[in-house]
């Protein structure tokens, strides 16, 4: 049986590969030595959640896919499921020059939390 820390490692290898990443383009971008990357990707060690983390949002895979592999898609699809849909729904009625803003304003949004993310974890280690 495969333990939890084999399947982890895996979804990391799978997850920068799925990106098209190197392992050292990886360990650059965590800030870590690539031996310490690579000891990620085979298991040898396990990563901590804030590195975790990093990975997801490097790799763009949903954070609960390196825990839970598809199950956790889903879960996180199915917990948020009502809203999604209401949104969709939503959205839908725009007109399609409307849908381009929130688009463009989503997009600027998610780069602003990512930098905000990064800026209270960089704060959180000194």
């Amino acid at each position: 049986m495969t333990d939890s820390k084999t399947k982890i490692a895996a979804r990391i290898r799978e997850a920068r590969e799925w990106k098209g990443l190197t392992q050292v383009h990886m360990a650059q971008q965590l800030k870590v030595a690539r031996q310490t990357y690579l000891d990620l990707e085979t298991g040898k060690t396990e990563p901590k959640v804030r590195l975790l983390s990093e990975i997801s949002e490097i790799t763009e895979r949903p954070l609960t896919w390196f825990v839970y592999g598809d199950e956790g898609i889903e879960i996180l699809e199915s917990e948020y499921k009502e809203e999604i849909d209401r949104l969709l729904q939503y959205f839908s009625r725009l007109p399609h020059s409307a849908r381009n803003v929130i688009l463009q304003q989503s997009i600027n949004l998610a780069g602003f939390m990512a930098e905000y993310t990064k800026a209270l974890t960089q704060r959180d280690k000194s």
